[in-house]
């Protein structure tokens, strides 16, 4: 440069800058034309997603605000209304926490009429044959009744007797939906309902089985009660079940969940036991009866094959009439084997012997 040449690179430089002021001199204008066409394309969508959002809100009833019924507004015959409307406060998630259970907030529920009992009582003796007196009293309270409720009944007796099976046959011969809450592993005061601030937050165990059949009268089997845990860090299910057993407190039951106040005198509660004492005196007193359920004995063997058979066919997902019926070398095995007591040891002996058909190739009439 000292000597006026210029250094090539440096010519480049020079073209280079130059290049670039001219491509901006030229170029300006329709970089400022493409920018604010898509700035007014942004403004559309925006504008157009705001309007869809403003339709949407007057076309639909959001989650967190459910239909509710008037406070002062009688349901129709037939019908109760379990929980008018649910708490708004809390946090967000919170306000979710009735996401699905939208459909029976504010809407009148039906109770579940009372059916043909004599027709009931025919089918129970049918699959229980030894509990006459336990299926007797039991329907004795339904005698008189336009809708279903049986109250709080206890069900004692020993391991495998059927007990559970039979309140579960018990609420589907009636028509009432059954919702099992398994005692010895129920997550203590869960049963009640657990409060918003838990990200495990749900409604109380009645309300889910409302919810479920859509019915204002379900029953609730509550199995093997008496194997409940006893320690109380997080609630105890016994604690839990008093409220709803109490007839004033049922009809007011406060959820945690919904942060409402529901009607549960409807909702029929029958539990299971093996030691009945084991269960708390405050609990006991609450149950309309304690019924003893008796165990089968060999007598009673050919009137419970069918029930057994059908059983194990629904539970393989096949029809029950794809198994004929026990021949007599079949019952005779089993009558040797059983001696009456355990439904649950006579099960697994009819299975066997199914199983043996099948490997046969005898399962199905030729």
């Amino acid at each position: 440069m000292a000597v006026g040449r210029v250094p090539e690179a440096y010519a480049y430089e020079t073209l280079a800058t130059v290049a670039l002021k001219a491509g901006h001199l030229v170029l300006g204008p329709v970089e400022r034309l493409a920018v604010a066409e898509e700035r007014r394309r942004v403004a559309e969508r925006k504008a157009a997603l705001a309007r869809r959002r403003e339709q949407e809100k007057s076309t639909q009833t959001p989650a967190s605000q459910p239909d509710v019924a008037p406070a002062d507004a009688p349901p129709p015959e037939g019908h109760v209304i379990v929980c008018r409307s649910a708490g708004e406060t809390g946090s967000s998630r919170g306000r979710e926490a009735w996401r699905g259970y939208e459909h029976v907030i504010g809407a009148a529920l039906p109770l579940v009429a009372t059916p043909d009992l004599p027709a009931v009582r025919r089918t129970l003796l049918r699959e229980f044959p030894q509990a006459e007196a336990v299926i007797d009293q039991t329907l004795r309270w339904l005698v008189g009744r336009p809708y279903l409720h049986l109250g709080h009944l206890l069900v004692e007796g020993a391991p495998g007797s059927g007990k559970s099976r039979f309140v579960r046959r018990l609420g589907e011969a009636l028509g009432m939906g059954v919702f099992r809450v398994d005692g010895s592993n129920d997550g203590g005061g869960s049963f009640g309902g657990t409060e918003r601030r838990w990200y495990s937050t749900e409604p109380c165990r009645p309300f889910m089985a409302i919810a479920r059949f859509q019915q204002a009268n379900p029953l609730l089997l509550v199995d093997e009660v008496d194997k409940a845990p006893t320690r109380s860090d997080y609630g105890r299910l016994w604690d839990s079940m008093l409220q709803a057993m109490e007839p004033e407190t049922a009809a007011h039951f406060p959820d945690p969940c919904l942060q409402a106040d529901l009607d549960l005198s409807w909702v029929s509660m029958i539990c299971t036991a093996n030691e009945v004492w084991r269960l708390p005196g405050p609990l006991l007193d609450r149950f309309r009866a304690v019924l003893s359920f008796p165990e089968p004995g060999p007598e009673h063997l050919d009137a419970l094959l069918p029930a057994l058979v059908e059983d194990i066919a629904r539970e393989r997902g096949l029809d029950a009439r794809y198994f004929p019926p026990l021949d007599g070398i079949e019952r005779d095995a089993l009558r040797t084997r059983w001696q009456g007591g355990s439904v649950r040891r006579l099960r697994r002996m009819v299975d066997a012997v199914l199983r043996v058909r099948e490997h046969a190739g005898l399962a199905r009439p030729q």
